[in-house]
């Protein structure tokens, strides 16, 4: 399989479309989100392409500005200041390719998650296979499903054409069907659409995603001439029931994307010029960034990019890539949807104090919605911020895994050795021990990971950068694109709290012996190990096991910036009985990952 199977129009893969002749100038990426616009420069330094540089700015697409170059121009010049680089013309356009030396550009990429989803309507066959292709498909793409039409469908067709007349949708997406097979039923659906738009005000006709059997492609395109709407057609996900190749809708709509948003929000055409294929959802090359680690290593990988707007869960498993969006879940604008999907008891569970105000957690919670650029005044709003942060996680992992083919069911999740944290809420912390504890408290992994973050917000920028120019995107990964907190060795299983249940010792590179330590039954250890230093490390589990290393476990790491974190609270995660018990571990397990105490 190739790296970029699973996301790109099979037209564009690196193995058909060879890197850009004499590529060796600056990459430029810029990302467009809810709140904050990133760019990140990358070029060539002895030899090897880096990270130069990197611009910040509040997004210009909501008022006053309502704008998104604007905030474009931002980013960009803080890194025309850093660098003495210029990048943009007397016209205001950017310089493409590179001109000379410190003018210009090689290459430029644009992401975006601004604005709201695409409201979208799914019309296919059976629920649990065009219909359940099709959400994925959609949960993919920073796409909202207003409606869904199937043959489980009990309403009558005029019932259907009402519903989806009354959508207001600005897509309508047809899959279904496998080629060659019967055309009868997905056939009553193509008129079914087609007569709802027949009645709808020609200016108002979205366009159509037709991704069903082939045999009804010339069908399609000529309802689609009688009426007069656009259809884009796509390669069939389900070619047979065997197979799933969702790879090229998912090129078409991140097409159908950049279309809608230059459509709505001015400025995107304006940058979407200045790339190839306009501007993709920032989704996608995040996905697509899990992927490549995840060949790259030949490991399983999960991703979370946790949003204003929405989050984003991209697993890699046994080779397989997973994508969803979850674009109702995230800590600006759509943080007070949590409160429809949680109690509020399961976000004041992560504090260490009691409320003053019963209702304090809520209104926070609200403000959060209101005020999307407001971030924490005190320890107490730092814990409120990380307690939506666990939630937020915590239901976008269990909704993504029930897209996971055999692993949905499992009750432990698969052993990942990379986890990738994207998000300013994750990187923006007075210690990452916050970050890196709400995750593993929301995720609750088994066995030994890497945890990495993805402070300067590249993830998504090396995914969309790799299928034009995939050696750029290696290089910049060998050379330090993200900050390693550390290895995470989570132990499974049940001890009395208090009992050892772990002893190791640890010899960092050039040390003359072994220092011992232990760890007991309920808690975290963050050992100390130097940052980027090699050190042997032996571990000996004790009534509790090691996921994927059973209870004896030896190897050669580096330390990351949190040392070795040892999570011996067992899994499942259960919480002490007594509330006076549970402030108490709360405020051990921020102590130990926050102010890195010793065992």
């Amino acid at each position: 399989m190739s790296l970029f199977d699973d996301f790109l129009n099979p037209e564009e893969k690196p193995e058909q479309k060879a890197e850009p002749q004499g590529l060796s100038g600056p990459i430029l990426a810029v990302d467009i989100g809810t709140v904050n616009t990133r760019a990140v420069l990358l070029d060539v330094v002895e030899g090897m392409y880096r990270f130069i540089a990197r611009g910040e700015s509040p997004s210009t697409v909501d008022e006053p500005w309502n704008d998104a170059l604007e905030g474009v121009y931002k980013v960009i010049e803080q890194i025309a200041t850093a660098t003495g680089r210029q990048f943009i013309d007397g016209n205001g356009d950017l310089i493409l390719p590179e001109a000379d030396e410190y003018i210009g550009v090689d290459l430029f990429v644009a992401t975006a998650s601004a604005g709201p989803p695409i409201k979208t309507v799914l019309v296919g066959l059976m629920p649990d296979v065009s219909i359940r292709t099709g959400k994925r498909i959609a949960d993919s793409t920073l796409i909202s499903l207003v409606e869904t039409i199937s043959l489980a469908d009990q309403r009558s067709t005029e019932e259907q054409i009402d519903a989806l007349l009354k959508a207001d949708a600005d897509l309508v997406l047809v899959v279904g069907g496998t080629d060659g097979g019967a055309v009868d039923s997905l056939r009553k659906h193509i008129d079914m659409v087609s007569l709802a738009y027949s009645l709808m005000d020609v200016q108002g006709r979205p366009p159509l995603v037709y991704a069903g059997n082939k045999e009804l492609t010339k069908l399609v395109n000529r309802r689609s001439e009688d009426i007069g709407i656009r259809v884009i057609t796509a390669d069939n996900p389900h070619p047979t029931l065997e197979r799933d190749e969702p790879g090229d809708v998912r090129f078409q709509l991140a097409s159908v994307f950049h279309k809608q948003k230059a459509q709505s929000i001015p400025g995107f055409g304006e940058v979407g010029s200045w790339t190839e294929y306009g501007v993709f959802p920032n989704t996608l090359g995040f996905a697509r960034l899990v992927h490549i680690l995840g060949e790259i290593n030949n490991h399983n990988v999960l991703g979370i990019d946790l949003g204003s707007r929405s989050t984003t869960v991209a697993a890699h498993i046994e080779h397989q890539s997973y994508l969803d969006v979850m674009s109702d879940l995230g800590m600006g604008q759509s943080a007070h949807h949590l409160l429809s999907q949680v109690q509020v008891e399961h976000l004041e569970r992560w504090l260490t104090f009691e409320l003053a105000e019963p209702d304090d957690l809520l209104d926070y919670v609200w403000n959060k919605s209101v005020f999307p650029y407001r971030i924490p005044v005190d320890r107490n709003e730092m814990e409120f911020d990380f307690a939506i942060v666990r939630e937020i996680i915590r239901r976008a992992m269990q909704e993504s895994r029930q897209n996971w083919d055999e692993h949905r069911s499992a009750r432990d999740l698969p052993l990942f050795s990379t986890i990738l944290l994207s998000g300013a809420t994750l990187a923006y912390t007075p210690h990452f021990g916050w970050a890196a504890l709400a995750v593993l408290d929301a995720i609750r992994p088994a066995g030994i990971s890497r945890l990495l973050l993805d402070p300067y917000g590249m993830a998504s920028a090396l995914g969309t950068i790799a299928p034009g120019a995939p050696t750029p995107v290696v290089q910049v990964l060998k050379t330090g694109a993200f900050l390693d907190l550390g290895l995470v060795v989570s132990l499974s299983g049940r001890a009395r709290r208090g009992e050892v249940v772990l002893r190791g010792s640890i010899q960092p590179e050039g040390a003359k012996e072994a220092e011992p330590f232990e760890v007991k039954s309920g808690t975290i250890a963050c050992i100390p190990l130097p940052y980027g230093v090699r050190s042997e490390v032996v571990l000996h589990a004790h009534r509790m096991d090691i996921p994927g290393a059973r209870r004896k476990w030896r190897a050669d790491i580096e330390g990351g910036e949190l040392g070795l974190v040892i999570d011996a609270r067992g899994r499942p995660l259960r919480f002490p009985r007594t509330e006076e018990q549970r402030l108490s571990a709360m405020k051990d397990w921020q102590m130990f990952m926050q102010e890195e105490a010793q065992v």
